[in-house]
């Protein structure tokens, strides 16, 4: 018996021209045999390819109500998928942020249940595949952060209705939703799955690494504890040096006056001072974007497909009408 509950899925694309037929389809297959109920959200993030062409391609084959958005310009992961999260109507929501899916999509419904079986909030799905770089960041985040965090790599994620409105009333700008579902105070599980297929890690790129910069600036004390060492190794170098200066003073009368020793003193100086004014700088930075309480993403336009009758029901009033 399909479940009664209306479920969102929004999946984000972006150039995945070869991947977003199947991915549709093989969705909309799977919630139509466990949800009565259900939507899927695509969220076309500026694709330069052949994607939303072949999107509605796909329509054809596509039973449930979905939706396309397409964003006006090149907003990446995070902000792509707030445009998707607010349009969704679901009490549950899958969150989907790569069509290079290494899960079978019943794995969807297990994470359901889970959810509803066990009463968990936030269900996450990983494969514990990642990278060695993925998995140096969340440890290091994890670490520093005030949140006492516990992120790792994820594939997949539901949340009730209740925690992604949670989330989205939070007022920040800088969204790291990993991070803001925790500080929801939710409950959250993970879930470990043997992949299907092997997929290759995330090239770091510019997004990658602004993203990484956000969630260690604004998800904790990293950039003000870094400052702050700094600072101090600093003055105890400095302490150093002018000890031994005045060693060398009173105890070294052969000595040269030294303008190697002194260009070391004022190159590592300087060089921790702009690293701190660097860190400053970065704060300042979002308290800019807070001030200018500036929308998280730009729509270009949104499509928008009714759901058709299930295959099951089209075949019986086809026989019904051959049997006339």
């Amino acid at each position: 018996m399909k479940e009664q509950v209306f479920v969102s899925t929004v999946l984000y694309a972006h150039n995945n021209e070869h991947e977003i037929v199947q991915a549709l389809t093989e969705l909309d297959r799977t919630m139509m045999t466990y949800f009565q109920h259900y939507e899927i959200i695509l969220v076309n993030d500026f694709s330069q390819d052949k994607t939303l062409e072949n999107a509605h391609s796909a329509m054809e084959n596509i039973y449930g109500d979905t939706t396309i958005i397409n964003l006006s310009r090149k907003h990446g992961v995070e902000h792509a998928m707030m445009a998707g999260l607010n349009k969704s109507m679901g009490d549950f929501v899958f969150e989907i942020e790569s069509l290079f899916i290494d899960f079978n999509l019943d794995l969807l419904y297990e994470m359901f249940k889970t959810a509803t079986g066990k009463g968990f909030d936030i269900v996450a799905a990983t494969s514990g595949q990642a990278g060695w770089k993925s998995r140096m960041f969340y440890r290091i985040l994890n670490r520093v952060s005030y949140l006492n965090l516990s992120l790792s790599t994820e594939t997949a994620r539901l949340v009730t209705r209740r925690t992604l409105n949670a989330m989205l009333n939070l007022k920040e700008k800088v969204r790291y939703r990993k991070a803001l579902y925790e500080l929801t105070g939710y409950s959250k599980t993970l879930i470990n799955y043997k992949a299907v297929n092997r997929l290759t890690g995330r090239k770091v790129n510019r997004e990658n690494i602004s993203l990484a910069v956000d969630a260690l600036v604004s998800f904790s004390h990293f950039g003000l504890r870094a400052a702050h060492l700094l600072t101090g190794v600093f003055f105890l170098f400095s302490l150093f040096m002018g000890g031994y200066a005045l060693y060398n003073y009173f105890f070294n009368q052969s000595v040269v006056q030294g303008w190697t020793t002194l260009m070391i003193l004022i190159s590592l100086g300087f060089a921790g001072l702009f690293f701190i004014g660097g860190i400053i700088g970065e704060y300042t930075s979002r308290i800019l974007i807070e001030i200018q309480n500036r929308p998280f993403y730009s729509t270009k336009s949104v499509e928008m497909y009714k759901e058709k009758k299930p295959r099951l029901e089209l075949i019986k009033e086809k026989e019904s009408a051959s049997g006339q």
